[in-house]
């Protein structure tokens, strides 16, 4: 009969025999007998101390913290509570200075603290370490895999689960970290002495210490997931055993545990949100029984939800797709305009939602896998799917270990049968790598191509590649029809897109080609060239090494790698700079489109102009009538159309500022509200230097003057130096008057733009293209514009600007990144000379960099002083001059309102107000004006938004006028024939 409670031999060890323990082991439910439960009460007799109920201090390892450069202390007041809630802090406090866990600070770091509640209705004590984690260097310690941990329990028939008592408490703080946990609370500033939760290295630092302590008996006979431990034994004796190993190297390390949450020789054990047992592993019944009360979704966002609940134990059930298709088309659904809509539902969702709620509350097994034994893979693919099933058989049963399948892609479904069936092998084995690795593996198809493809003699391209990735294996190949294969032939019919159960979400059919992986465009360039008729004839041609056979008015070409590219002739310039690729690789017209889609579609090309996406694409690939191709594709880009701003310039004749190195000028502006991202960021920062074209985004949640003063310090001062100049808009950030401290202090310069004028702010410029490019990347999901940033920040970097004629990136950094396109191409990149010395070549790299930067900076001032003036004459040809004094009466043009800002339409409001007298002229074009009605000042206006008032009281008998203003007549400028420089050489 099982005992329902501790023995008393074990109570006695828990009560009298060590003044220091209170509590005793949890014996209920146990299934031991009377002469185990003595066996086990005598083991635990030996180890009082670990069952302690003060937490202990290892000496293993301390917590230690570091911050990332350049950043101060942070410090926050405390939060404000209740009168009820100071008890509790101070009750809190009083303990923890009590038990050594905290002593009084004087540090400059102070984080507040907040109370949580707990699920039993208690309040549990926090420190908020957000803005400390913010800068702090991440640890890079890996945490366990749980489906890993799982796997690890095979043919185990003892379980026995070990929790630490408060167990980030018994590891101390370096103590030259201890300041920065300080915390501030209405009773003043404390720091503590061992390691806080919240901290963002808390996790790894801890796992790293029970790393240290069970080593040897980690994957042997427990597992440890952070401060989760579990012993497992296949019997009692053997688990008896591993206990008290597992004892001694906690009382080794000064660790103590929780007696009452310890649970000692189950049968079956919840761990790690699944329910351990001596056949398998199965859900835990508490978490799926939220699932059973789940309603019936109303909404996309319910939807969601509901899927992350079912698909995190997809594994447990089998054909899992096929089941929450109805759902999952829902996700896919593009009429569905937001998260929150309503949804078309039917009855088979209604059958889907009741079915998979069914399948989960049954309480399915999957077996943990048996290494002793071959694995055996069942698969098939379709047009559309492939699907795994992870099997094994032995003592005439057969276990399912896990399911898997996903969609193809578009690309992946203009595959043959016998390449579709291909594939399907070589990512399942990617899949399971960790079951298949070192051991024979039975793969299960109905199709005998597979047994081509390991037994290939001369594979090309794709094929290649895949039978190199299945060499390492030791694959047995069995035919089986697909009558006889109904798993794997429904797995991939019935394809769940991703390839683990972690995420419900089904990416759309359409999604973007993986760069390094998923793309099949160099095989379809290289089938191509083959397949026509006169390139093919040329590799053969240089792949034999006989004489070429072709008009020898063509440029040479070579073949690397079966591909066939064209020998790029470079001056001593570009040379040394290798621009883009060193060969260029041939297109045919058939492929062209796909080309230029990644030059121009691609979020890393960001849309951009025809010049830019042209020199993208001259510098890597080559086809004839490029330039037209490339300027007809851009030109009738759909998107690029819609989104993107017209060129007609109305404005004064354009003022002349020159700048002379990189970040002596840069621009400042704020662009947004946004939809907010999962971050809660709905504001973006751009940062443009004007020499370089270089542009920074950052994405924010909040424009205070602080958040922006600490971006612009530690984003562009620490990383660039400090700029002479800032120019910006009038916002409240900028015209703050510890804004203004901050720039007077380092020695930073003003300049403002006018009021509704930015053109004189050049981030304004890249605003625009930015918010077309933010449109047409986030018009599906506008959430998830923050993701694309950066790949837009770089489309930016890596294109060529008109003013510099160069790319940002290499004024900046004295080279060009490698982009995405260049990994299609596959180019590949230049041996160095065998005969010279590694650091001979560094020197000579060094020289020529130096050399480069120099030459190209000088050719950047000339060019933008040439290119300021081509561009000025162009821009003033559209424009006259108009000419202003102090004092002169004029019509001030009224900026277009918010729209609810006003009740009446902006087409029926006045376009201009006034009267307005000028005041004070702040430069050739701007001054300050004053509305002579209110004598409301007005702020500094340019003259782009002036226009002359006429009194009426002053119009002659005659009907001629004689205004107030006695302005000379306009003067049309026309343009300057200016010459472009030639690039240094």
């Amino acid at each position: 009969m099982p005992f329902k409670s501790s023995p008393p031999q074990v109570h006695d060890i828990f009560s009298t025999n060590n003044k220091n323990t209170s509590e005793s082991p949890d014996f209920s439910n146990s299934t031991l007998g009377e002469d185990q439960q003595q066996q086990l009460s005598n083991i635990l007799q030996l180890f009082p101390n670990v069952f302690a109920t003060t937490p202990g201090r290892t000496n293993k390892i301390q917590h230690h913290i570091d911050t990332l450069p350049g950043h101060k202390p942070r410090n926050s007041a405390p939060y404000r509570y209740s009168p009820v809630h100071r008890q509790i802090i101070e009750k809190n406090l009083n303990e923890m200075l009590q038990d050594g866990i905290i002593v009084p600070s004087k540090s400059p770091w102070a984080s507040p603290v907040v109370l949580a509640p707990k699920k039993d209705g208690s309040t549990r004590f926090c420190i908020d370490y957000r803005k400390l984690n913010e800068i702090t260097v991440r640890d890079a310690y890996p945490i366990p895999r749980i489906d890993d941990t799982l796997d690890e329990l095979h043919q185990s028939q003892f379980f026995s689960t070990l929790d630490l008592r408060a167990g980030y408490w018994q590891l101390e703080m370096d103590p030259s970290s201890r300041a920065l946990t300080a915390f501030v609370t209405h009773k003043g500033l404390f720091e503590c002495t061992v390691m806080p939760f919240g901290l963002t290295n808390a996790p790894a630092t801890f796992q790293r210490l029970m790393d240290i302590v069970l080593a040897g008996l980690k994957w042997q006979c427990c597992l440890v997931y952070i401060d989760d431990i579990i012993v497992y034994s296949p019997t009692f004796s053997q688990h008896l055993q591993d206990l008290r190993k597992v004892f001694l190297a906690l009382a080794d390390a000064n660790l103590t545990l929780k007696a009452s949450k310890c649970h000692f020789c189950r049968r079956e054990m919840k761990f790690l949100g699944h329910v351990i047992t001596t056949n398998g592993i199965k859900p835990d019944p508490n978490l799926t029984s939220t699932i059973a009360q789940f309603n019936e979704p109303k909404n996309i966002k319910a939807v969601h939800a509901f899927l992350g609940l079912t698909s995190y134990y997809g594994r447990f059930i089998q054909n899992y797709a096929k089941i929450a298709e109805p759902l999952l088309k829902l996700l896919r659904s593009s009429h569905v305009p937001s998260s929150r809509s309503r949804l078309a539902w039917n009855e088979d969702c209604t059958a889907a939602f009741q079915t998979l709620k069914q399948r989960l509350m049954s309480h399915p097994i999957m077996h943990t896998p048996n290494f002793s034994y071959p694995f055996i893979l069942e698969l098939d693919a379709c047009e559309y799917g492939i699907g795994c099933i992870l099997t094994q058989e032995y003592e005439k049963k057969k276990y399912v270990i896990a399911y898997a399948s996903r969609t193809l892609s578009s690309a992946e479904r203009n595959y043959s049968a016998v390449e579709r069936e291909a594939l399907a092998i070589v990512w399942a084995t990617k899949h399971f790598r960790q079951y298949l690795e070192g051991g024979p593996v039975i793969v299960r198809s109905d199709c005998k191509a597979l047994e081509w493809l390991k037994n290939a003699r001369d594979p090309t391209g794709r094929l290649t590649r895949w039978s190199m990735k299945l060499s390492p294996y030791n694959i047995l190949i069995q035919h089986r029809p697909g009558t006889s294969n109904p798993n794997g032939d429904f797995m991939s019919r019935y394809p769940i897109q991703t390839d683990t159960f972690t995420s419900p979400e089904l990416n759309s059919l359409e999604a973007g080609i993986n760069i390094l992986e998923g793309t099949n465009l160099l095989d379809d360039i290289r089938s191509a060239q083959q397949k026509d008729t006169r390139l093919f004839r040329i590799i053969q041609s240089l792949s034999s090494q006989r004489p070429l056979l072709f008009n020898a008015k063509h440029s040479p070409y070579i073949v690397i790698n079966t591909l066939l590219y064209k020998i790029r002739y470079l001056n001593s310039y570009t040379d040394q700079r290798l621009l883009g690729s060193k060969h260029l690789l041939v297109i045919l017209q058939t492929l062209q489109t796909a080309i230029l889609k990644w030059a121009h579609d691609h979020p890393t090309a960001g849309h951009a102009g025809r010049i830019k996406t042209l020199y993208r694409l001259s510098s890597r690939v080559y086809w004839p009538s490029m330039r037209k191709d490339v300027f007809k594709y851009v030109q009738s880009c759909l998107s690029c159309q819609q989104f993107k701003h017209s060129n007609a310039p109305i404005a004064n004749p354009m003022q002349l500022h020159t700048i002379t190195q990189p970040w002596h000028t840069i621009g400042i502006d704020i662009m947004g509200p946004f939809p907010p991202t999962s971050r809660q960021k709905r504001f973006l920062l751009v940062i443009v230097d004007y020499f370089t074209r270089w542009v920074e985004l950052l994405a924010l949640r909040q424009t205070t003057t602080t958040h922006i003063a600490n971006i612009l310090i530690d984003e562009i001062i620490c990383r660039y130096g400090v700029p002479l100049y800032i120019l910006s808009d009038n916002g409240p950030q900028f015209i703050s008057h510890l804004f203004n401290e901050i720039c007077a202090n380092m020695g930073i310069n003003r300049k403002f733009t006018a009021n509704y004028h930015p053109q004189t702010n050049m981030s304004e410029r890249v605003n625009r293209t930015l918010k077309a490019q933010i449109d047409i990347y986030a018009q599906r999901r506008p959430g998830l514009w923050g993701k694309e940033l950066q790949k837009l920040a770089f489309a930016i970097r890596t294109s060529v600007n008109d003013t510099t004629g160069d790319t940002p990136a290499y004024l900046n950094l004295g080279r060009d990144p490698v982009i995405p396109l260049d990994l299609i191409i596959n180019q590949p990149v230049p041996d160095s000379p065998s005969n010279t010395p590694e650091y001979t070549f560094i020197q000579l790299y060094r020289t020529k960099l130096a050399h480069n930067l120099q030459m190209t900076y000088h050719f950047v001032r000339k060019h933008s002083e040439i290119h300021k003036l081509s561009q000025k004459a162009a821009y003033d040809t559209h424009t006259i001059n108009r000419h202003f004094h102090v004092g002169d009466l004029v019509w001030i043009q009224i900026p277009t309102p918010r729209i609810e800002n006003t009740n009446i339409t902006h087409k029926l409001r006045p376009k201009f107000q006034g009267p307005c007298r000028l005041l004070e002229q702040l430069s050739p074009s701007t001054f300050i004006a004053m509305r002579i009605s209110d004598h409301v000042n007005i702020g500094s206006t340019n003259i782009d938004r002036m226009k002359p008032y006429y009194d009426p009281q002053t119009i002659a008998p005659n009907g001629t006028t004689t205004p107030d203003n006695s302005s000379p007549t306009p003067v049309r400028r026309y343009p300057l024939r200016v010459r472009r420089p030639t690039r240094p050489t």
